[in-house]
């Protein structure tokens, strides 16, 4: 299994790469159809109704990070599907809140790969922004926020057990809509050119949309990737928002363009659009 993992990871690597580098080429991943306006449940509409974001990856792009902040100000709440720092230095983590503080916005982050760069993720991050992982939730939602980020570990067998115990008591508490949030997309590497060290945080992750599927999840956000992706796995739909500021992966015609995912919910209702930056 590990040397399955590893080969993966070494495939999936090499796509990446090639897609940095010469994003034009080839036809586009069946996971990636040409971004629509909008997607909707056909639902009745009634309930709440509220907005939020999601974006992942800023890494210090305070530029296009500030545009998201603008935006934000007109919804609910800003999530941040990790990556908020470049490297994870005290330093960058003091500057990211400073910054969420003076735009006066509600957010809630998860810890990417590159937050755990220079400390584990119990060190600069938790001092920063909090527990690793955490739920909540808003009106007629929940929120499930998972660590994925270090490589190495990815979806580790205690926050498993967390998130088991967690989602059931969501499902007991009659929510309409239930929501994750991870950096890692399950199957991706961490690096283009990963290593054998980083097959068991990959082989961890892949535990992630079983729990997710059995728990009623009907959406999985995730960054890392920097473009925008959609698809389905086992009736979760993930979509992949790395756009904050972080260098682009792909070209556009590839998801490849700075961007914000906006969701509005009304009641049983979920309409999610792609904003361009």
């Amino acid at each position: 299994m590990k040397r399955h993992i590893v080969l993966t990871a070494i495939l999936v690597g090499v796509l990446l790469t090639l897609l940095a580098v010469a994003p034009g080429c080839g036809k586009a991943p069946r996971e990636n159809p040409p971004p629509t306006p909008a997607t909707t449940h056909d639902q009745v509409e009634s309930g709440p109704r509220f907005s939020f974001i999601v974006c992942g990856d800023p890494q210090n792009n305070y530029e296009v990070l500030g545009k998201v902040l603008e935006a934000a100000t007109s919804v609910d709440f800003l999530v941040i599907a990790g990556d908020v720092t470049g490297s994870g230095t005290a330093t960058e983590f003091a500057n990211f809140v400073d910054a969420m503080e003076r735009s006066g916005v509600r957010y809630y982050c998860v810890p990417g790969n590159h937050d755990v760069a220079t400390s584990p993720v119990d060190e600069n991050y938790r001092r920063y922004l909090g527990a690793p992982y955490q739920s909540f939730n808003y009106e007629n939602c929940h929120f499930a926020l998972i660590d994925n980020g270090t490589p190495g570990r990815g979806f580790y067998p205690a926050e498993g057990q967390w998130l088991k115990s967690d989602l059931e008591a969501a499902r007991d508490g009659g929510f309409d809509h239930v929501f994750a949030v991870c950096h890692v997309p399950p199957g991706y590497p961490y690096s283009p050119r990963p290593d054998p060290e980083q097959a068991a945080g990959m082989e961890a992750n892949e535990n992630l949309i079983p729990i997710l599927a059995e728990g009623g999840v009907e959406k999985l956000f995730c960054g890392h990737f920097h473009a925008y992706r959609q698809f389905e796995e086992d009736g979760v739909l993930v979509t992949i928002t790395g756009g904050a500021g972080a260098p682009l992966h792909a070209g556009e015609a590839y998801g490849g363009y700075f961007h914000y995912i906006l969701v509005e919910i009304a009641g049983k209702q979920r309409t999610q659009e792609v904003v361009r930056i």
